[in-house]
């Protein structure tokens, strides 16, 4: 057999494991009980372990020596030889033992998460905290694909970005976005953010998240969504994608949002081309683009006044109470109020990047052994303070408000603001090409957005890196300022400028 065939083959049946993984990770969050945790974790450290051995194998190695011969790659056949040396490269230098025991540390570590989180105790998560922590800088040390061992973690995430190049985009940005933080703060017609921090009820909560997903084409026979502690996007083969959401019954735009921005994720691996299902190339490039996709819907559809212009009078139907003597420009203000706030998956537009950077910037410190894991919760506070101006008033709304770190998943967190950066640039293009997509939102149609995204991101998987998709649909590198000139334009009139 042709080894790029053979090489196909091999790694089908590892996705279709990691699947299985993602099965119990699925459970995990969503309907595990809590005394089960223990032997969750044994099953997940079973599953890595014998991901990472198949990974390793010397029947892999040779595969991918063999291909490496061949001429004349098609693009599917050259991404799947390019995906799978990496994937090899990258696992062969880690030890099965330690492989499965991040597996096992991240399983009881969710639980001690959502046990601290719910008791307001850091002192219940730290002992896990710091026992990842050591596997994490354990992982970037035996890596090693980059100088520094945090820009090693970030590249697990996003594929050949390293720290320096995502501070110099940050320092770009941040000081833009502190100056339009201020003047929006000098505005004497601020919207009335009230309107959302009523009591809503959450059974009507729920069902308008359905319908609105609906709406958005998130497709239920080949999907769901659940509850979760926090919201999340998995999928268990390339026709089963689910999706989580919370609901906070003193805070409408949790649970929406939430699951619009999940939907995002969902339509994004719902959209892969049919030669790729259940192949290494059938996930995202990288996670700034797969947050590119649900930051666009979450924020620039989701929180759009042309959305809000269908949407409208079906919740006002929903939520009479709530919305009495209240309109849509009202309602549109206020999801769109931008002030600094404690939670980062309810923040605003504007004040979300510091959010992001007050994390990236602690990871370093965390991975380079500069601060220690029991320093967190305080130095946490400080930074709050520092970007945002506002203090938790507990370690549930501060340090432990994130599932991240209880899975290790250390150098993901600057890709929530490259996939603002990447959504702007991507939607610009989007709206270039089809002027009349916000017509059709009032309209309640959203299918022409996502045929877009579907031709110029979700169909192709992994077959084009980071790089080289966003050069394609727009014919130049990520270039944060039009996040910048996005934010300028939407919200300037918001606040009467």
């Amino acid at each position: 057999m042709n080894p790029i065939k053979e090489l196909k083959k091999e790694f089908t049946e590892i996705t279709r494991l990691n699947y299985i993984r993602a099965l119990l990770g699925w459970d995990e969050q969503v309907n595990l009980p809590h005394g089960a945790f223990e032997g969750r974790g044994a099953q997940n450290a079973l599953m890595s372990k014998i991901v990472h051995e198949r990974l390793i194998s010397e029947k892999i190695r040779n595969l991918i020596k063999k291909a490496e011969k061949l001429n004349d790659l098609n693009l599917i056949d050259a991404a799947t030889l390019r995906e799978a040396k990496r994937a090899y490269e990258l696992e062969v230098k880690l030890p099965t033992e330690l492989v499965e025991e991040i597996a096992k540390t991240a399983s009881i570590g969710h639980s001690k998460w959502v046990e601290a989180r719910k008791k307001d105790d850091f002192s219940i998560f730290q002992p896990l905290l710091e026992k990842m922590t050591g596997l994490q800088i354990e992982v970037a040390n035996k890596l090693e694909t980059h100088p520094d061992p945090y820009s090693t973690l970030i590249d697990l995430y996003e594929p050949g970005a390293t720290y320096n190049w995502i501070a110099n985009i940050f320092n770009e940005s941040k000081p833009k976005l502190i100056k339009i933080i201020k003047k929006l703060d000098s505005s004497s017609d601020k919207p009335d953010f009230s309107i959302i921090t009523q009591k809503w009820n959450p059974d009507e909560q729920w069902k308008f998240s359905i319908e609105v997903i609906k709406k958005l084409n998130f497709d239920l026979e080949h999907g769901r969504q659940d509850k979760s502690a926090h919201p999340f996007t998995t999928s268990l083969s390339s026709t089963d994608t689910r999706i989580t959401t919370r609901i906070n019954e003193d805070f409408f735009s949790a649970c929406l949002f939430g699951t619009i921005h999940e939907c995002g994720h969902g339509l994004y691996e719902m959209g892969f081309k049919e030669n790729i299902h259940d192949t290494i190339l059938a996930g995202g490039c990288s996670m700034g683009i797969h947050e590119s996709q649900s930051r666009m819907w979450e924020n620039m559809v989701g929180r759009s006044k042309e959305f809000w212009k269908f949407w409208y009078p079906k919740l006002e139907k929903r939520f009479p109470k709530n919305l009495k003597r209240k309109n849509m420009e009202d309602f549109y203000r206020s999801i769109n109020t931008v002030q600094p706030s404690l939670i980062r998956v309810e923040a605003d537009e504007v004040t979300y990047g510091m959010h992001i950077i007050l994390r990236f910037e602690m990871e370093k410190d965390i991975i380079e052994g500069k601060v220690q894991v029991s320093e967190l919760p305080n130095l946490w506070n400080e930074k709050m303070e520092s970007l945002l101006g506002v203090t938790p008033p507990s370690d549930a709304d501060g340090v432990l408000q994130d599932v991240h770190w209880s899975s290790g998943y250390f150098g993901y967190f600057p890709t929530y603001f490259l996939g603002n950066l990447y959504g702007a640039q991507i939607y610009r293009d989007a709206l270039k090409k089809n002027p009349s997509l916000p017509e059709e939102y009032e309209k309640g149609n959203f299918s022409n957005l996502l045929t877009y995204l579907r031709e110029n991101v979700h169909q192709y998987g992994k077959i084009y890196q980071a790089n080289e998709l966003i050069k394609r649909i727009t014919g130049e590198d990520l270039n944060p300022n039009y996040f910048i000139e996005y934010i300028e334009k939407k919200f300037y009139p918001i606040y009467g400028f």
